[in-house]
């Protein structure tokens, strides 16, 4: 095969980089959105409790002034306000005071869970409500930062008294409700989100190391190295590790390639070892005839004899030669050489030229030439009318005697261009071999006995290929044998 080149495996390494960090990006960005969303949480829980303190200020200051303007005797109003500020409706909501303006407490419900201290927390409502000369409000958090206790006072109207109300919090019921409700759904959804993101990219990347170690092992020289079966299998349980099918069909095409190239490589073997041999039997030949001529066994008068074979065995391995050196450069088509001509004409002189051949056999040739929109083609002449002719010459080889082949033609506008077919009556070519007949060096039989090279057919691929043009081989509806469809670019159109 040669020195390997040097090939640069795919690496993976960036794609493992990249989903990492789009990894990290999306827990960083989950971190903010949560601490966001716990802020408004947090701020509507301050907002609604605050809310919650004002309006118990308010009803306690409505209902002591209810009390106080309709109840005269001073020891039945004092019960009343002291039953009013124990009742439940109200202790639920605070401990609630009223004071005079030295911050006496007057009445209070007595809170249970009142722990702090009334002689800062009563005068600093009272300077509060003076100060801004309305209802005032004052927070405190614990060491946590988290609220703990709402310290709401406003003055009762022509009084001189207050109404101080002192919330202690229990920051534990908002936090577990956001936990409950949105931190804990939220966080599952992330953890369940990156692990079908690390199975996903896993699943991705693991083909894509299976074909880059595959690649690898071929530019070593290793031609059986394939692909693992499981990422190139469609429609079964085992292809779906690949999770995307342009993926799993990238791995079968690479597998695909190698297999060509092992098969090139084979056939290219095969085809040394052929030519070897053909030109080692004309070689051996010559030698023995010009040792003879020298050495005096041959005698001079049979010279002309000898020198013939010599020529014809000198003329064989030219030809060999030729079609090697032919079929690396028929692709290459020079506009020049290209002119119109018309096939109808070309068949007839190609089935005279074959007369012989078609004779020998008793094979019968038959033209299903459509003329409609003409018959002309445009091409170099020399090299369309080499490959009607080896296609016909090749359906002739594999014809039995009493055969019959159907030359066939038809044009196609829309591909701009007409459409040639022939078919045979032969074995035919079984379907996992019809696209490989068009390699350099392959034979459908890889014995020796079959005659030629094995390049025929490649030499018409490579000049259609110069020509822009197409050619298949199907099975012949007709005949049961082969059939090869082409096409021969049509005239261009005049302006």
């Amino acid at each position: 095969m040669g020195k390997p080149y040097k090939y640069k495996s795919v690496s993976t390494d960036f794609a493992v980089f990249l989903n990492t960090f789009l990894i990290i990006s999306t827990v960083i960005v989950f971190a903010v959105l949560v601490f966001i969303s716990y802020q408004n949480v947090s701020n509507e829980f301050i907002s609604n409790s605050m809310s919650d303190s004002g309006s118990v200020c308010a009803d306690a200051i409505n209902d002591y002034l209810s009390i106080t303007h309709s109840v005269e005797d001073e020891n039945q109003r004092n019960s009343l306000i002291g039953t009013f500020l124990r009742s439940n409706v109200i202790s639920d909501k605070g401990a609630i005071f009223i004071v005079n303006a030295e911050g006496n407490i007057l009445y209070s419900n007595t809170h249970p869970l009142l722990s702090t201290d009334l002689n800062t927390e009563i005068p600093l409502a009272i300077d509060g409500v003076n100060s801004s000369e309305g209802k005032f409000y004052q927070t405190y958090t614990d060491i946590t930062g988290t609220l703990s206790r709402i310290v709401t006072a406003d003055v009762i109207p022509d009084t001189g008294l207050y109404a101080v109300v002192i919330n202690e919090l229990q920051a534990s019921s908002y936090i577990s409700e956001y936990m409950n409700i949105i931190f804990y759904p939220v966080l599952v959804s992330l953890v369940a989100a990156i692990a079908l993101f690390i199975g996903f990219v896993g699943l991705t990347i693991r083909p894509l190391r299976d074909i880059s170690r595959t690649m690898s092992s071929v530019a070593a020289g290793d031609l059986t190295a394939r692909v693992d079966e499981k990422y190139t299998m469609i429609g079964d349980r085992s292809g779906m590790l690949t999770l995307s099918s342009d993926l799993t069909e990238m791995a079968r095409n690479v597998n695909s390639m190698i297999e060509s190239l092992e098969n090139q490589e084979n056939d290219r073997s095969m085809f040394i070892s052929s030519v070897a041999h053909d030109i080692r039997t004309p070689l051996t030949s010559i030698n023995g005839f010009v040792t003879a001529m020298l050495d005096g066994t041959i005698p001079p008068e049979l010279y002309e004899k000898y020198l013939t074979r010599i020529k014809s065995e000198v003329d064989r391995i030219r030809s060999l030669v030729v079609s090697m050196t032919e079929a690396s450069s028929l692709s290459n088509v020079s506009p020049d050489l290209m002119d119109t001509f018309d096939l109808k004409e070309a068949c007839d002189e190609m089935i005279a030229d074959l007369e012989p051949q078609l004779r020998s056999k008793n094979i019968t040739i038959e033209q299903k030439i459509d003329e409609t929109g003409g018959t002309l083609v445009y091409g170099e002449i020399q090299l369309l009318c080499r490959v009607l002719f080896n296609i016909v010459t090749n359906a002739i080889k594999f014809t039995p005697d009493g055969g019959k082949i159907i030359v066939s033609s038809y044009q196609d506008s829309k591909a701009n261009a007409r459409v040639i077919s022939v078919e045979d009556s032969g074995p035919g070519v079984e379907p996992e071999k019809r696209n490989r007949v068009f390699e350099s060096f392959y034979k459908v039989d890889s014995s020796r006995k079959q005659e030629g090279f094995g390049l025929g057919l490649y030499i018409c691929k490579q000049i259609l290929t110069g020509h822009e043009q197409t050619i298949r081989l199907d099975e012949s509806p007709e005949l049961g044998g082969a059939m090869f469809v082409f096409t021969f670019p049509l005239p261009p159109k005049k302006d």
